[in-house]
């Protein structure tokens, strides 16, 4: 048996955690307050994006820095409340456990807030599998690729032995901005259409990130 990584970089929202239904719905409710039209999971997943600040202005959402800041502000707040309904996705758990003890080093790299994704892993009770957690230190979703050069130094591993698993184009982008490699899971917030886009390849399942790891 060989390793073709020893370490992976996870995504956290819509790779770890199934979340993507919440953040439509969250979403919806400001629509709604706007009068605006509603979404539905197979629209947000055809055309989520970062920044997200050009997703709601897709929607029609006002995105001048007071609103937009005021939306993010009341998105967090009501997200931190119900993401406690969501479950992990299938095969998080059991791909933690069995690629740890294979050796396989993993750390998490967010654009949620560092302080709130501490409380989300905790929840959760993942914290003991990663060495280390990182995200920003904003509620906009915003600068995940300026991180992820200190996360990766952090590491102190080789990158060619590093593998990031993602659900969005902007972990292609990421991964691409490091120099590593990265598998793209098309269940979480964006479409296998959209990540089609990416050179990279795409699962449709968390189980099949074994396969990649292990010759």
């Amino acid at each position: 048996m060989k390793l073709n990584y020893s370490h992976i970089i996870w995504d956290w929202n819509g790779t770890i955690i199934d979340d993507a239904q919440l953040c439509v719905d969250l979403v919806n409710s400001f629509l709604d307050l706007y009068g605006l039209k509603r979404v539905d999971l197979n629209f947000y997943k055809n055309n989520f994006q970062f920044p997200v600040k050009s997703y709601y202005s897709l929607l029609g959402l006002p995105c001048d820095s007071v609103n937009y800041s005021k939306i993010s502000k009341e998105f967090i707040h009501n997200y931190k409340k119900l993401f406690i309904n969501c479950d992990l996705q299938n095969g998080v758990n059991n791909n933690l456990n069995k690629l740890q003890n294979l050796g396989v080093g993993h750390s998490v790299l967010s654009a949620g807030m560092q302080s709130d994704l501490n409380s989300f892993v905790a929840h959760f009770k993942l914290k003991h599998f990663f060495q280390i957690i990182s995200g920003v230190e904003n509620i906009l979703a915003k600068g995940k690729i300026e991180i992820s050069f200190n996360h990766l130094r952090n590491l102190r591993t080789d990158s060619s032995k590093i593998l990031m698993v993602g659900d969005t184009l902007h972990d292609s982008e990421v991964a691409e901005s490091l120099g590593i490699d990265c598998l793209l899971f098309s269940n979480g917030h964006n479409s296998t259409q959209l990540l089609t886009k990416s050179k990279f390849p795409i699962i449709q399942n968390i189980n099949e990130i074994y396969q990649y790891v292990i010759d």
